[in-house]
Formats: structure tokens, sequence, C-alpha cells
């Protein structure tokens, strides 16, 4: 036979809204389905924040090339301007095309620059052993 107590405790019948879950977590069970519609609408709105965020940092990459491509817009204006000045179009003929005037003689120098001549490199060092690597490492010598 069981105890009486025991028997009290199974016996009983827990009133509505009482019982399993909703007692456990302390909650009724419309602060329950409030819980669970709160919790959908939360997860249901992830997404769409997710495609806004995305969506403004596109902006902001669109933003910045255009900005870059407004900038090199306006330096190849400028450009276009310079290039109207008759002086500066026969400077760029001479300097880049080696255009000369009727009378002047053109001359285009070929092979590397004097000032670039090969340095002679220092002589090789004899290898040293592995041993003797070690000895100078551990003794602070430099070689």
């Amino acid at each position: 036979m069981t105890p009486p107590r025991a028997a009290a405790v199974l016996g009983r019948r827990w009133p509505r809204g009482q019982g399993g879950l909703d007692r456990r977590l302390g909650l009724t069970r419309r602060g329950l389905i409030l819980v669970l519609i709160v919790f959908a609408l939360t997860a249901m709105s992830v997404y769409p924040l997710r495609q806004y965020v995305a969506q403004r940092q596109r902006i902001e990459q669109l933003q910045a090339k255009h900005d870059a491509l407004a900038g090199e817009v306006r330096r190849l204006e400028a450009e276009r301007e310079r290039l109207r000045d008759p002086d500066y179009v026969e400077q760029l003929a001479r300097e880049e095309l080696h255009v000369a005037r009727p009378g002047e003689e053109s001359w285009v120098l070929t092979g590397p620059p004097p000032g670039d001549r090969a340095v002679a490199a220092p002589p090789p060092r004899p290898e040293r052993s592995w041993l003797r690597r070690i000895l100078d490492g551990l003794l602070g010598r430099a070689g």
C-alpha cells in the first residue's frame, strides 16, 4: 500500500494553468502564448533586417564608387581643358612622341641610362659549417 502522503500527491490534480511547463516557467497559458508570439515575430523579422543591413552596405559601397568616379571625371575634364592649350599639346608631342619642328633634329637614346651601370658584386664568402654557425651564434659573433 502507498503511504497516505504519496497517495495525496499522486492523486492530486493541478488546477488549470498551473501544471507541467507552465508551472516550471512560472507562466500562465496566456503568458506562454504571448512569449511564443513575440518569439515568432522576432524570428520572422531577422531575415528582413539582415537584408536591410546588406542593402545599406551595398549602398555605401556604390556611393564610394560613385565619388571615386566623379573625381576621375573632374580630373579628365581638367585634362581636356589643358589639351585645348596649343603649347601643352606641343610639349606632349615633343616628350611622348618625339616630334620635332621643321629644321630640328630629334635624337632618341636607347639602352640603359648611364647611371644604371651594374655595380660589381662582392665576392661570395666561403660557407661556414653548421657547427661554426652555431658557435658563432652562441658567442655573439657576426659573420
